[in-house]
């Protein structure tokens, strides 16, 4: 996990991923230049396992942004192509992780707090798919333009996300959930890659957190947070959940919405983590901490069967019934 942990409002530190130590890469200018990206252990071995299947890979969006640094907390993701699914359904049989999810095509793990997915796509959906990430119209930031091929080590950089050294905001959501959604996004992959929020995003960013809603409009907003929590707290870290609950757009829907103040939330996430130390995830403390209530009166617009397709989400809420499940048993039944 990355050591430094600013705030979710500042707009960062003159660090840049890589600046120093592979100049080339970063100073790319959209054009198709060797990429030298840094992978652990884990991460080779998913490439080494995909590429027994197939010989067409990319690496796409902030996973790129984010292996420009050893230290990276951004998982892989890969889009592959395939065009022997009998290949690929035998190489699952092979995989170098005893647990994954799989959702049709797509493969998904959780391993040393990073989460890595793999989408296998048909040849014509695999190259529609590299289509539309240069797309300005679907896209938020200029690094989810990104692509890698890590066969030929070179990258794609359309929207010149690496020129700018900094996080780029291409698209702006009008509406207050999908803008929470986006500013946490952006600041999880800006605190994973190490580049510094851009002053657009970040004065963006200030402005839309400064407001309160009323409980009438809590609801969506306090679930777009809980929905980008388990990425964020895994991205960002525990400093920025807290400094984002506490702000007053955060603090306003979850006090209505959840029932619980920011403070209340900070305090009893410290709790909870004191209790059982680091046996379970940030994330599915947090989750737990948050949803407790709400999942015994209600779930409808909280939890849905598309959110178990994320990798984070997924695995904070998997921790987070094994949390609620330790508090039933004797020894801690009085501290839940």
């Amino acid at each position: 996990m990355i050591s430094d942990r600013r705030s979710f409002l500042r707009v960062g530190s003159l660090l840049v991923c890589g600046g120093i130590l592979r100049p080339r890469s970063l100073l790319a200018l959209g054009e198709n230049t060797p990429g030298v990206l840094s992978f652990d252990a884990t991460e080779l071995k998913l490439l080494d396992f995909v590429s027994s299947y197939s010989s067409v890979v990319r690496m796409t969006g902030a996973s790129v942004l984010g292996h420009f640094r050893p230290e990276s907390g951004s998982g892989l993701r890969l889009v592959v192509q395939v065009t022997d699914f009998f290949k690929l359904s035998e190489a699952h049989l092979r995989s170098p992780f005893q647990r994954f999810s799989t959702n049709g095509n797509s493969m998904s793990v959780v391993a040393q707090g990073s989460g890595h997915v793999i989408e296998n796509l048909s040849a014509p959906d695999f190259a529609r798919r590299l289509a539309q990430l240069s797309s300005k119209e679907n896209l938020a930031f200029a690094h989810d333009a990104l692509s890698y091929d890590p066969i030929a080590k070179q990258i794609d950089d359309p929207l010149g996300s690496l020129a700018t050294r900094e996080l780029k905001l291409i698209n702006r959501p009008a509406k207050a959930p999908e803008a929470l959604a986006v500013a946490m996004r952006g600041t999880g992959d800006a605190r994973a890659a190490g580049v510094p929020e851009g002053e657009d995003f970040a004065k963006w960013k200030a402005q839309l957190v400064r407001s309160s809603v009323t409980a009438k409009a809590a609801n969506p907003i306090a679930a777009a947070f809980v929905r980008a929590l388990p990425a964020f707290a895994a991205l960002a870290g525990n400093d920025d959940v807290k400094s984002a609950l506490a702000t007053a757009l955060v603090s306003s829907a979850i006090k209505p919405a959840l029932g619980m103040t920011a403070q209340q939330a900070s305090g009893e996430f410290d709790r909870v983590r004191e209790i059982f130390g680091q046996s379970y995830s940030d994330g599915g403390v947090w989750l737990y901490v948050l949803l407790g209530k709400q999942v015994k009166k209600d779930t409808r617009g909280w939890i849905d069967a598309a959110l178990l397709e994320d990798v984070h989400w997924r695995d904070a809420f998997d921790s987070a019934s094994k949390i609620e499940t330790a508090f039933e048993s004797p020894e801690l039944k009085s501290h839940a």
